[in-house]
């Protein structure tokens, strides 16, 4: 009977594989080709879905490349016209100047009547600038729109909002040769009330004490640079035939190729048709989108093409923007692709047809042969079964070593240490003694994997653990934790003497250095110390209050050992804390900004603040900057906080002090890693936009130290800030490296005194000295100079007489709020003062 079993068995290890084996190769040669055929079609489709997709996005961003062109030119276009007026004045100084130096024997008034003459026909501006000249005392001596003026005082002529601007001008350049001014007009020929700014630049003529100027409607300036960017969208063309079109909101084409054909009757100056216009400005309302309309491609506009085009409008100027494609040019290449992929289909199908019939036959064949062999040797498998019964019980005991010990270095792994420690406790316990739970982690270790490579770090792991088997007592035990770490369990200790002897023995064995392979190498540890029973009874709990003391050595300074105690938990929880709370503080609005005064040092009157961020916490109360900061900057949260501040301030000092000449200015502080944020510079300058607040009232503050490592980076991002017209300004001057490097490579305007130099200014020769030096290197490099952390009248006072420019401190006010500011600005600032410090 059992011979016949036997028999059945051999059977069906014979013939039920080569039956499975079959019906198997069958059923995945139907999937595979149906699979095949199902991919063919999904790939059409992906297909045409990416492409549409990819054009669509190309549009997209090539008209936010016009609108940020369009957005950039108008934030200059105020300084290009500024520019273009100064170049004009100076063009006329040179040549009064000219006509001056080579009629010198001749009377005043021939030489007088040679530049007046020279000057009165020119004009420019598209022939609306012309020059005028008028004496310091408001004498006109020549005006070339209204010669009537000439000879006569205009000291009395007013503006269209009645403001003496000659008067002003005088008084406003009393002490300087020359700048900017601004008055309010109507335009010639205009026949409504509306007046228009114009602004104007002026330089004093040495010889006859006069004032050369000329000024610009500053509207006529934008119209002009309307024009401009209107023929640029004229001849501006991407890619294969890309194209783009200005309309306003009416309808009305502004702009577009001359290739671009629209239609018969659609030419620059002519409407678009009302639906299609209704179209767009749906899209325009929600902010730009997608648009699908017929574009004809011939005159009589018989034949058309689908176009999609993608829309936005240039707020201010109420223009919409558009480029588009030919939807039916991606069909026609997709039907190509088709065709293509059904050929492929049909010859693919043909050829996976034999090849299913080749492979089962090959199968069956194979598993014929296997099936046999499988037969044959039946009988010598189980008794190989027996055989390695016998080996895997002979391989318990290495694996149960294998499960215990680190595969490296032979020493035990975290399971034994985990049992030792427990032991250890329970020795401990039982003398009524100590043990210690040593966390040893190697110094810069990354340094030698990255310098030899891993296998020469291997070893160097495997030469230190051999040493650390030296030092070990009885009752000790160390394992490799994972890494470069080791934990040390040392049992039945005196006390935390003992334990430090121990862990001074550890460091010791890294005084000398290590030769792995040819190589000498010098690697030193730093060690965390938790106790029992003093810090916890519990073996996990041990092994990481020492693995946060450990790092928290290491964070203080490498090589140390250092014990746990209360404190360092403290700190490590705070610090938790902080990263936790700090991801909901600016949803839940608990930040605020402060600022803290800055007052000319010579004219004793508030002239600028600086913004310093608060953070109010429901559960950890007030949070010093210098505690989150560095977080926000770990978890980069601090682009939206540096921006939130630079809003805020931006708002407040604009609401305090809007756009003048005597506006408070304002300081802000830049984070390094906020600075490399991409489009930094255009974020700034549009929320500067948005509130209205002129960008040279406001300087931001970069630190020296951060430069170090970042300035390659930094010069090109700060030269964009100084386009936009911020300041810059070098916070915490003097406590760095490169200082004076940085003045020639960095287009700085303002450099800042650390308060470390004006405390010690008074009492240590060095540092006066210090201050003196600054001082004058700022003087000298045309920069403002900023001392703060000003405490006392007699820093005051000497800083007073070394000509520095602002300073601040608690000598003046502490940081303000935004209520406080106000107050103080209304009561005190407003005018010049002559006492300090203000109480509360």
């Amino acid at each position: 009977m059992l011979k016949l079993d036997n028999k059945k068995l051999l059977h069906i290890i014979r013939y039920a594989p080569v039956i499975v084996v079959t019906l198997f190769a069958i059923a995945v040669n139907i999937i595979a080709i149906e699979d095949n055929q199902s991919m063919a079609q999904y790939s059409i489709e992906n297909l045409r879905a990416e492409l549409l997709n990819t054009q669509r996005e190309k549009i997209r961003e090539q008209v936010r490349y016009v609108i940020r062109k369009v957005r950039t030119e108008r934030f200059l276009s105020e300084a290009k016209l500024k520019d273009h007026a100064k170049q004009r004045v100076y063009e006329a100084y040179h040549v009064a100047h000219y006509i001056y130096n080579s009629n010198q024997g001749k009377p005043k008034a021939e030489i007088v009547h040679l530049i007046t003459d020279a000057l009165r026909p020119l004009h420019f501006f598209n022939e609306r600038g012309y020059f005028f000249i008028f004496t310091q005392q408001g004498i006109s001596v020549m005006n070339g729109l209204r010669p009537e003026l000439e000879g006569t005082s205009i000291l009395d002529l007013q503006d269209s909002r009645g403001t003496y601007f000659i008067r002003n001008f005088i008084k406003k350049f009393e002490h300087s040769q020359e700048g900017f001014y601004q008055w309010w007009f109507q335009k010639p020929g205009q026949s409504n009330q509306q007046d228009f700014q114009k602004i104007g630049f002026a330089k004093t003529f040495e010889p006859y004490h006069w004032y050369i100027g000329t000024g610009e409607y500053v509207t006529a300036f934008e119209n002009a640079l309307k024009k401009e960017i209107l023929e640029w969208i004229s001849e501006y063309e991407y890619g294969e035939g890309g194209y783009f079109f200005i309309i306003d909101k009416q309808g009305t084409l502004l702009a577009h190729h001359y290739n671009d054909f629209l239609g018969p009757e659609l030419t620059v100056g002519k409407k678009i048709d009302d639906s299609l216009r209704q179209q767009i400005l749906a899209q325009v309302r929600n902010g730009g989108g997608y648009i699908r309309y017929q574009k004809p491609l011939t005159v009589d506009g018989k034949i058309s093409l689908e176009q999609v085009s993608y829309v936005t409008e240039i707020k201010g100027w109420d223009w919409i923007v558009g480029t588009g494609f030919y939807s039916q040019v991606y069909e026609k290449y997709l039907s190509s692709q088709a065709h293509q992929l059904s050929q492929y289909k049909k010859q693919s199908l043909a050829k996976l047809s034999t090849l299913g019939i080749v492979s089962i036959l090959l199968l069956i064949v194979v598993s014929l042969y296997v099936s046999h062999l499988i037969a044959r040797r039946f009988n010598t498998f189980q008794q190989r079964i027996v055989d390695d019964v016998n080996e895997l019980e002979n391989s318990k005991d290495k694996m149960e070593f294998m499960a215990l010990h680190d595969a490296l270095t032979g020493l035990p792994n975290r399971l034994s240490l985990q049992k030792k420690i427990q032991e250890s406790i329970n020795l401990s316990k039982k003398h009524g003694t100590h043990a210690a739970i040593m966390f040893v982690d190697l110094d810069d270790f990354k340094h030698i994997n990255d310098l030899h490579g891993h296998a020469t770090g291997d070893q160097l792991l495997c030469s230190i653990s051999r040493q650390f088997e030296s030092v070990l007592e009885e009752t000790d035990l160390v394992a490799r934790f994972g890494g470069d770490e080791f934990i040390f369990c040392c049992a039945d200790l005196q006390g935390t003497d003992e334990a430090r002897e121990k862990a001074e023995i550890i460091r010791r064995l890294f005084d000398e250095q290590f030769v792995i392979g040819g190589k000498i190498l010098s690697v030193g540890c730093s060690i965390g110390i938790s106790m029992y029973p003093d810090d916890s009874d519990d073996p996990a709990a041990l092994i990481r209050k020492a693995d946060i003391v450990l790092y928290h050595s290491k964070a203080i300074k490498k090589g140390q050992i250092l014990f746990y105690d209360q404190h360092i938990n403290e700190q490590v929880q705070l610090d938790l804390n902080i990263h936790h709370e700090l991801q909901r503080a600016l949803i839940n609005q608990e930040f605020s900004v402060c600022y803290q005064p800055q007052i000319e040092a010579n004219r004793h009157r508030l002239v600028s603040v600086e913004a310093l961020i608060r953070w109010n916490n429901p559960r950890l109360g007030n949070v010093p900057p210098a505690k989150f900061i560095e977080t926000a900057e770990e978890t980069g949260l601090i682009h939206d906080i540096g921006l939130f501040v630079f809003r805020r301030a931006c708002e407040e000092i604009y609401r305090l002090s809007p756009n003048g000449h005597n506006a408070v200015q304002l300081s802000v502080n830049v984070s390094p890693t906020q600075l490399v944020t991409p489009h930094f510079p255009e974020q700034l300058a549009e929320i500067c936009s948005e509130i209205g607040i002129h960008t040279h009232r406001i300087t931001l503050e970069i630190t020296e130290n951060i430069l170090i490592n970042k300035l390659e980076t930094a010069i090109p991002i700060l030269n964009q800030l100084r386009v936009h017209g911020f300041g810059i300004s070098l916070d915490d001057f003097g406590t760095g490296y490169s200082s004076l490097s940085y003045i020639n490579n960095l287009p700085l305007t303002e450099i800042k005194i650390d308060r470390c130099f004006i405390d010690r200014m008074l009492n240590n020769q060095q540092s006066n000295m210090l201050v003196k030096m600054i001082i004058g290197i700022g003087k000298f490099s045309g920069m403002t100079v900023v001392a703060e952390g000003v405490e006392t009248q007699e820093q005051y006072e000497q800083l007073i007489e070394y000509h520095c420019d602002l300073v601040q401190g608690f000598y003046f006010d502490r940081p303000l709020t935004f209520e406080q500011l106000t107050h103080r600005y209304k009561n005190y600032y407003s005018a010049y003062v002559n006492n300090f410090p203000y109480s509360y």
